[in-house]
């Protein structure tokens, strides 16, 4: 009966946010902006996912809680975006190439026994990218 359709993120600055998740092989398929300039929103898709993103021009930053995932782990609400991945070593270098990292990121294994690792978004926003391997 149900199905996922979107996840929903704040950003402050839309044009910079679709430029990341286009590395991430989203694509824009909608784009909504008030005449008045009081919000932007924009849907990016990869595959049957759905990646709504808001912009206002007075948007607050990220809170400073967030900084690290062991501590916004702690804290009740929405955590992170898992995106799969069927090689988590190519996907770790090919965003490194892409210049979405720095480095190369150190693979971990969690606790359900999945290899992963994060990155963040332009505004802080943490993603997993994870391997059922």
């Amino acid at each position: 009966m149900f199905t996922i359709d979107h996840y929903a993120i704040s950003v402050a600055d839309a044009d910079r946010s679709i430029a990341f998740y286009e590395k991430l092989e989203f694509s824009v398929i909608k784009d909504y902006r008030a005449e008045d300039g009081s919000v932007r929103i924009v849907h990016m898709q990869n595959g049957n996912f759905i990646l709504e993103l808001f912009s206002y021009p007075d948007s607050a930053k990220v809170p400073e809680f967030v900084n690290t995932l062991g501590e916004d782990l702690k804290v009740q609400g929405a955590k992170h975006m898992g995106l799969n991945v069927q090689d988590i070593d190519a996907a770790a270098t090919y965003l490194q190439q892409a210049g979405a990292l720095r480095q190369k990121p150190e693979i971990c294994e969690g606790r359900l026994g999945r290899p992963y690792f994060f990155i963040k978004d332009p505004d802080g926003i943490f993603v997993e990218i994870i391997s059922a391997k």
